[in-house]
């Protein structure tokens, strides 16, 4: 099977192909899952840790217990990614892109035809100029994904229906990453979805409310029908799901697939072990026990490399008291930190030596923009850790407390989700070791979604032991590391929260130099400057730490054995081709 292209070589390709059009893939390139052969039947159950969905619209969500649910039924997309961040066509069957000579980008999609709604209504190139034009690019509905699609100037690209199969849309520049972040769009049904978008409504669409009274539509293979709180998510096949195996059987195999929810990591462990779930990304801790157990319990256990997620402490730059706001904007209290922070005990501790130390933003598996060189790194030093805080302006009483230039005792809130051990266990380690540096630190373990709401929602709190899901392409962190981004959660702009002063709102150089990379970026089709622009990034990122990054766990993983067409890695997870899994 031909491979398609990577999107670093689509660079180079539009380079030379500028002022002409060049075929990016064809009907010749099979969509995911074309060379599958199972039997269909059966129901596949997976964890999902601490709580329920909150929403079932892409647009709101910022949980994962909401995109968890998000993803399966909106997993319909022009293109799809395999386990390998290897591209191929989805609902598209051909994608041509023209750098014209004028220098606009014309990105041209033909839709394969044929193709329906989980409600049998069809999908035709409506569908997908309206969630492009009237959703994603919608300044009354403001979305994280409108930061990946904009270019260089903020400018949003544009949609328009050639026929019912056709759809055309442009850029007034060059985008790297076009046919990527198009293609990659969760569509939703113009046929429902339009009636709240024009009465100022939409993100009151889908609610949690919406599975359990049928309301939910969407492309990919499973659509939610059930939902029990604090229990579960059951999922049941498409029935107009487009894709057919090997043999023409039409896919998914599974009849259902159901998110278990389960309040904590030990308690996933147990229900795995009970044969509740078919599924459990093992954690480190555990891995050891799960793997020597592995042939006596039937279950394929496994590992692999770093993940692509990120790990870290973060420190509010707004927070509400104005001395602790001076302490975190301080870049010396932050190295003080990241010295402080024990890496290899954390590591053996809490990873059972499952684990590598992270020092910036990019994930050594995102081998492409992976740069070593680039980093500053911050060994376990509690003596440099001191040296940094003097040079911070701080010093310490008689009785060996912290204290700032105006004698106030450095004491502070730390938090992260309850139930995720590592996060805990990384907390109450670096709560102790600041404790050697005379700094006092409550530890408060809470829930999840409250804890992501006073992240992005009140700007309520002081420091946070936190992870993002990370990929193969730092680009696609935009919304993290542009200063007016939707997840700029440490230094929030007063345009984007509210509840942020214009008074106390500081944006130092390096901050501002960030932005200018993840804003240029996009626009220069030399894939060697745009490892440069990438490089600078983790070089700035990790010498003034406004994330102070922490361990990364190998990938390790554990199914039943019953599960056939597994094939699990770092980038896809273990259900990245749920389509295609079946079970015996």
């Amino acid at each position: 099977m031909k491979r398609l292209l990577f999107v670093a070589l689509l660079a180079l390709a539009l380079v030379a192909f500028a002022g002409e059009k060049y075929v990016y893939f064809d009907e010749t390139e099979p969509y995911i899952g074309a060379d599958a052969e199972g039997t269909p039947g059966g129901t596949l159950i997976a964890p999902q840790l601490g709580s329920g969905p909150k929403t079932c619209n892409a647009i709101v969500a910022q949980e994962t217990s909401s995109t968890y649910i998000i993803d399966v039924f909106m997993a319909g997309t022009l293109i799809e990614m395999d386990n390998h961040a290897r591209m191929h066509p989805g609902l598209a069957k051909r994608c041509e892109v023209e750098v014209t000579d004028d220098e606009k980008m014309i990105v041209t999609f033909w839709l394969r035809e044929g193709v329906k709604w989980s409600d049998g209504e069809p999908f035709t190139a409506d569908d997908y100029v309206f969630t492009l034009n009237e959703i994603y690019c919608n300044p009354d509905i403001p979305n994280d994904m409108a930061d990946l699609l904009a270019d260089s100037q903020g400018r949003l690209p544009v949609a328009e229906k050639i026929d019912d199969y056709t759809l055309k849309i442009t850029y007034q520049e060059p985008y790297r990453l076009a046919v990527r972040y198009l293609g990659g769009l969760q569509l939703f049904p113009k046929h429902i979805a339009k009636s709240y978008v024009d009465e100022g409504t939409f993100k009151e669409m889908w609610a949690v409310d919406s599975i359990n009274e049928g309301g939910i539509v969407g492309l990919g293979p499973f659509i939610p029908v059930e939902y029990v709180a604090d229990q579960y998510v059951r999922f049941e096949r498409n029935p107009y799901y487009y894709k057919k195996d090997a043999n023409g059987v039409q896919l998914p195999y599974l009849e259902e697939y159901v998110r278990k929810i389960i309040p904590d990591l030990n308690a996933i462990r147990l229900a795995f072990e009970n044969g509740e779930i078919d599924v459990y990304g093992v954690t480190a801790k555990f891995y050891p026990e799960i793997k020597e157990e592995a042939e006596e319990k039937g279950w394929v256990v496994g590992t692999g490399g770093p993940t692509f997620g990120t790990s870290f402490v973060t420190l509010n730059f707004n927070c509400p008291d104005p001395v602790k706001r001076s302490w975190f904007r301080n870049e010396f209290f932050r190295k003080a930190i990241a010295y402080a922070l024990d890496k290899e005990a954390i590591i053996d501790t809490l990873l059972a030596g499952l684990g590598t130390a992270q020092w910036g933003p990019i994930s050594e598996a995102a081998a492409a923009y992976y740069n070593d060189e680039a980093l500053r790194k911050y060994p376990y030093d509690l003596d440099f850790a001191r040296m940094m805080l003097q040079l911070g302006g701080f010093s310490w009483d008689e009785e060996g407390n912290l204290i700032d230039t105006e004698g106030n005792p450095v004491e502070f809130l730390l938090m992260t989700n309850a139930g995720n051990i590592v996060r805990e266990g990384i907390c109450n380690i670096l709560r102790d070791e600041l404790a050697k540096l005379g700094m006092k630190v409550t530890f408060a373990p809470i829930d999840f979604n409250t804890l992501v709401q006073k992240l992005v929602g009140t700007g309520d709190w002081e420091a946070i032991v936190l992870g993002l899901t990370g990929g193969d392409e730092p680009q696609g962190g935009a919304n993290v590391w542009k200063l007016n981004g939707a997840l700029h959660f440490w230094n929030y702009s007063p345009e984007v929260k509210d509840f942020v002063s214009p008074e106390i709102y500081e944006v130092p150089e390096w901050e501002a130099e960030i932005d200018r990379i993840f804003r240029e970026n996009v626009k220069i089709l030399d894939q060697k400057k745009v490892f440069e622009m990438f490089s600078r990034y983790q070089e700035l990122v990790s010498e003034y730490l406004p994330l102070i990054y922490t361990i990364q766990q190998l990938y390790l993983y554990a199914h039943v054995d019953s599960l056939q067409n597994m094939d699990p890695t770092s980038f896809g997870g273990m259900l990245w081709n749920i389509e295609s899994i079946w079970k015996k």
